[in-house]
């Protein structure tokens, strides 16, 4: 560059624009002015990377919060759909406590039936009398029929013959027509 092509022009600021050939205008500060603005940039790099630090440590804030809230809307979810099982459950639970109520209902009238068969087996086979049996529930007759088997008390025979079971066996009418037969049951009968 020339010298004479070039215009310069000093600035109430102490600059000095220098004009170029080129038209472009260079413009040149005193070093003191320099410094002062190397210092304000280093303090607006120290302001920049402290921002940038807050702005990290804001993000990840930011991210854990975002993540706090995807869990609890999970789990909002979750509660949501447990709440509809559990009408389906409490539905189920309904009917079968309905159920329950009906077979213990079936229950009982079978241990009264088993019971009253229980006591009118004792009294019948082994001749037990009703004041023995009155008042007895079902786990005591239970308890009475096994001791009496378990003691080896032998029920009474049947009496179909009306002997009451002496003397009328079939050895006593082996051999004999059905007319003496007879005669043998109306004597007995007029006795």
């Amino acid at each position: 560059m020339l010298e004479e092509n070039q215009t310069y022009t000093v600035n109430g600021d102490g600059s000095l624009s220098i004009k170029g050939e080129d038209g472009k205008t260079v413009k040149y500060v005193k070093e003191s002015d320099l410094v002062a603005v190397k210092v304000q940039v280093k303090d607006k790099e120290g302001e920049v990377s402290s921002l940038q630090a807050s702005l990290a440590t804001a993000t990840a804030k930011y991210d854990t919060s975002h993540q706090d809230v995807l869990k609890e809307r999970a789990a909002r979810e979750q509660f949501e759909k447990d709440a509809k099982d559990a009408v389906v459950f409490k539905d189920k639970v309904t009917e079968l406590e309905t159920e329950l109520a009906g077979l213990k209902t079936s229950s009982g009238e079978m241990a009264t039936k088993l019971t009253e068969q229980l006591r009118n087996q004792l009294k019948t086979t082994f001749k037990i009398a009703d004041d023995k049996l009155e008042g007895k529930a079902l786990p005591d007759l239970e308890n009475m029929a096994s001791v009496l088997q378990l003691a080896g008390f032998v029920p009474g025979a049947a009496n179909y013959d009306g002997a009451g079971g002496n003397g009328g066996g079939p050895s006593n009418l082996e051999g004999k027509n059905p007319l003496a037969l007879a005669e043998m049951g109306y004597a007995k009968d007029n006795k």
